[in-house]
């Protein structure tokens, strides 16, 4: 079977793609042909949704949910391990990112951000992290979710690096709850899954192709208990997320194995398989 799916890891990667290139394409049609703002934004995160679901199914990536994301917070922080993070958060309607600003001149990716509303930052630059905070704090007044790796980098997902607490600012001031996030990638054999982390010089292609080599991935999103950014200011904020996050991150195994996955998946939501809500 490992030689069947290293036969087909080139045409899962060719798959990839092909939806990447249909997401640009209809985005592109949505923003020239549609007039409505309100209905053209309707209409690209229903495409968004859509295909990066189908991104995580081409990499048979699982996702387990664990807790119940608080519906009172708006501002949703995580650690950083791959760019299947975003795939995952990008999935969801109504959520909006936080990016590094060198993400705006990526070909093609920076077009695609800005289409989709990300909020684009100087993170080591703390006066430009001020000017950008209005642009964040009305995506919250409109009732709408803003998604933050406050460590501004990926990792190995065995621990978190530091979380920069200037990020938790716009809870502060938007009165908001915090939803700390803690993300675990595990392969078939329910150990940690070394092909999932993004990091150091890691080249986009080799990582989707060792992905499309593994049998599954599971990746386990825990809802920890939310903070209030009306209670404590943004260092609090910032080093009880990242404490909350790491306890998490010290298990040795997952939560729920392969073998109950599936029974859990139908008892919960059969029809929902990669949903996070």
């Amino acid at each position: 079977m490992r030689i069947i799916r290293c036969l087909l890891a080139p045409l899962k990667l060719l798959s990839i793609l092909v939806l990447l290139i249909t997401l640009l394409l209809t985005l592109i049609i949505i923003y020239l042909c549609v007039g409505n703002s309100q209905r053209r934004q309707e209409w690209m995160q229903n495409s968004k949704s859509f295909i990066c679901q189908r991104l995580l199914s081409v990499l048979n990536i699982r996702i387990q949910r664990i807790g119940q994301a608080d519906p009172q917070a708006k501002l949703w922080v995580a650690n950083h391990i791959s760019w299947l993070d975003i795939l995952m958060f990008t999935s969801l309607k109504k959520m909006h990112f936080i990016a590094k600003s060198e993400v705006r001149s990526w070909p093609l990716v920076g077009f695609v951000t800005s289409l989709l509303g990300t909020v684009f930052i100087r993170r080591h630059n703390k006066f430009q992290v001020y000017r950008s905070l209005p642009r964040a704090q009305s995506i919250i007044s409109k009732q709408e979710r803003l998604f933050v790796f406050p460590e501004g980098t990926t990792s190995s997902g065995r621990k978190t690096e530091f979380f920069y607490p200037m990020m938790f600012e716009i809870a502060v001031r938007e009165r908001t709850r915090v939803q700390p996030i803690a993300l675990r990638y595990w392969n078939a054999d329910d150990k940690p899954c070394d092909s999932a982390p993004f990091v150091d010089d890691d080249g986009i292609v080799g990582n989707i192709l060792e992905l499309a080599r593994q049998k599954h991935t599971l990746v386990e999103v825990y809802y920890l208990p939310s903070l209030d950014g009306e209670t404590m200011d943004r260092k609090q904020l910032a080093q009880t997320s990242q404490a909350n996050i790491d306890r998490i991150l010290k298990r040795q195994h997952p939560y729920y194995s392969y073998d109950d996955l599936s029974a859990f998946e139908s008892e919960s939501n059969p029809n929902s398989k990669y949903e996070l809500e």
